[in-house]
Order: C-alpha cells, then sequence, then structure tokens
C-alpha cells in the first residue's frame, strides 16, 4: 500500500493505492490521524488506487472519522472503484462518510 499526501488549500488529501487490508490498516490509520492533527480543514481520502478493503480498513476510517467529529470537520472518501463502493453500500458505511 502506498499513501501520498497533499494539501489542497485547507484540506489533506491522502492518495491511496494498493490493498487496505489488515496488514496496512494501523499504518494507514496511523497516517490519517496525523492529518487530522495536522490539519484545520477536511481529509480527503483519495481511494481510485485502492483495489480491496477489509474489515480493518473499514475500521480505521471509522476510528479517524470519530476523531475529526468533536471538530466539526469531514472526513471525505472519493473515487472508489465499483467493487470498493459495494463493500461500503453492503456495509452501511456509505451513509456515514460523504463520498464523491
Amino acid at each position: 500500500m502506498q499513501i501520498e499526501t497533499e494539501q489542497s488549500g485547507e484540506d489533506t488529501v491522502l492518495k491511496v493505492s494498493g490493498r487496505l487490508d489488515t496488514l496496512n490498516a494501523k499504518p494507514f490509520e496511523g497516517k490519517l490521524l496525523e492529518a487530522v492533527k495536522a490539519s484545520n480543514g477536511a481529509i480527503i481520502v483519495d481511494m481510485a488506487g485502492v483495489d480491496y478493503v477489509s474489515s480493518s480498513g473499514l475500521r480505521a476510517l471509522l476510528v479517524a472519522g470519530k476523531a475529526m467529529s468533536p471538530h466539526k470537520r469531514k472526513l471525505r472518501l472519493k473515487t472508489l472503484q465499483p467493487q470498493i463502493q459495494e463493500v461500503f453500500d453492503i456495509s452501511g458505511f456509505s451513509a456515514l462518510f460523504e463520498i464523491s
């Protein structure tokens, strides 16, 4: 898994590629939480390069989303592959995040 971080105004964009599985979920969560602390804007996770998401990966996103909630900030997801979108729809995570 690879994660590239870039700034877009006040927002932080994390471009993720590879598998978001049990092996990669903790480092991914760490990067997300670092971004939450370092940014005052939204966190946007560009998942165009992600081809697999496990329950551990979903959990990492949930933890980051909850960390942002008290600050009234958003965790947004974008460019989900169709099979990843299906995982989010089936698990109910589509309702938890803004997805574009």
